[in-house]
Order: C-alpha cells, then structure tokens, then sequence
C-alpha cells in the first residue's frame, strides 16, 4: 500500500506572504529620518551580491519591497537556484531614498528565508526528499514564506496552519479525558468519532495503547512524540498491525543529526523545528554603484 506522504506537503498563501512583506516594509520605511540628506530627485543603482553560497529563497517577499517603493529589480537566479558566493542575486535602480528604503526588508527575508531552504537541501540530501518536515514553529506572521522555503529544499512543509490538517493532538486528548473521565485510549476513540470520516486524520501517541486507540478508530496517520527510537518501533508495529497503511512521523527533541535513528526504527518522516528555527541566515548585502 502506497502511503500519501506528500498529503504534509501544503501549498502556502504566495499572496499573503507578500502581503506580510509589505506590513515588515511599513513597519521598518515609513519613515527614513537619514535619508532626508539625500536630495528628492536622486537615483542610484546597485546590485545584491550573495556573501556565501546557498540555495535561493525570498525573492517573492523582496520583490514586493523593491516594487512598492517603485524601485526597478531584475534578478538574476530564481527560488529554488544554487547562488554562489560573490554573484549577484539581482540589480535594482530608481530613486535613491526608495532604494534604501526597501533595502532592509529584501535583505532580512532574503537571507531567513534562502537559510531555511539551505538547511531544508541539506536534510533532503542527506536523508531524502520527503523524509524531513516542517513544525508550526515559525517566527511570526512568516509561517508561508518559511514553509515555501522548506518546500523549496525538499522537505516538507507540514501544517501550515490549524486549518491545514486534522491532528489530534496531547492537549485534545487530555481535554476530553478529564472532561468526560475517560482513559486516554478512550478519549482518542472520542476525538475521532467527531471528526468527518474518510479525511486523513493523524493522533498524537506516546506510547502503543494509544496507537492501537488511534489505528482501531480510523487514524491514518499517527505522530509519536518524544519518544526513544525503541519506543518508536514498538509504537510503529503496534498501529501497522491494526492499520498496515498506518503512516508514522516521529517527533519531539529530534534534530537533524538524530533523524536517522528515528527513520530506521519505522518513522515515514521526522519533524524537527530546526528547519524553522534555528537555520543559519544566508549573507547578502546591497552594494550600490552610481
């Protein structure tokens, strides 16, 4: 049986993730106090010039900057490209103010984001496109740029949001349990049956009489979370023998250099926040030129 992995792997909002570009432009050039020494008329141009290598991620966000302000850009690479160190990512000419303007914002989504997607290469080299996911631990109003990133390297995006996908997870179950008086399988069992049936629904586990609860009661998916690669194989065997198709994500304290562990031991992906949360930032700057 064929198990829909790429079902985790979300389309992310392009349109409002320039939107939010433009809320970070507001929020960092409504007022450029320095640049008054700057006489109105003046026009410039200039080059972004990657400071190290990565794969290219933010050119959505960046581009909506530049264009806001009426700046002129013409990038050189696409999303998705390999950018050498000492290459230019694209040109940008107009009005000098305007330029320096947008300057920060394009710079600060620029090198978050094509370190995300570095980071996300990396995984998906390492352990194979697919295999590595996404958290919703994201910075703030970035969830769509940052999953683009990761989608772009290969990994998946998860949920992107709480509308993205059921997942019944330990704070729902323990919210019923103790409203209702019901044993944790119990709850589950719950949890489940208000829920519409034939959508792909993952439960949160943490140990096998939760999976058996999840797999007898229609999951299709369960997420074993903070637990040791033996438990895991335990969990995995446990819900695969009720549900063969059964698809396992392991998760909770995992990083990318532990994945493997948990991958060998039965998981069908792993989810770390690391993609997200802690990826080296890209170098670039904006140097101009006349």
């Amino acid at each position: 049986m064929k198990k829909p992995i790429w079902a985790f792997q979300k389309k992310p909002d392009d349109s409002l993730a320039a939107k939010n570009a433009l809320l970070c432009l507001r929020q960092d050039a409504e007022e450029d106090i320095t640049s008054r020494c700057l006489p109105k008329s003046l026009e410039c141009s200039g080059k972004i010039v990657a400071k190290s290598s990565f794969v290219l991620c933010g050119v959505l966000e960046a581009d909506a900057a530049f264009r806001k302000m009426k700046v002129n850009v013409r990038w050189n690479f696409s999303e998705g490209q390999k950018v050498r160190r000492g290459e230019a990512v694209c040109r940008v000419w107009g009005n000098a103010r305007a330029v320096l303007a947008a300057e920060r914002t394009a710079l600060n989504y620029l090198s978050l984001l094509s370190g995300t997607a570095t980071q996300s290469a990396k995984a998906a080299e390492k352990y194979g496109r697919g295999k590595i996911a996404a958290t919703r631990k994201t910075l703030p109003l970035l969830a769509h740029s940052q999953k683009r990133a990761v989608a772009i390297g290969g990994c998946l995006t998860h949920r992107i949001s709480l509308a993205s996908g059921y997942l019944v997870k330990d704070n729902h179950i323990s919210a019923i349990a103790k409203s209702r008086k019901a044993s944790r399988a119990e709850a589950i069992r719950i949890a489940l049956s208000r829920l519409p049936e034939g959508k792909l629904v993952q439960v949160e586990v943490s140990s096998e009489s939760e999976a058996e609860a999840a797999a007898l009661h229609g999951a299709k998916a369960i997420l074993a979370d903070n637990v040791r690669p033996s438990e895991l194989a335990r969990i995995a065997k446990t819900a695969r023998r009720i549900f063969p198709g059964m698809i396992v994500e392991a998760s909770g304290g995992i990083s990318l250099q532990s994945a493997g562990k948990y991958l060998k031991a039965g998981a069908d992906f792993v989810s770390t926040s690391q993609l997200t949360a802690k990826p080296k930032p890209a170098d670039l700057s904006l140097e101009i030129e006349g």
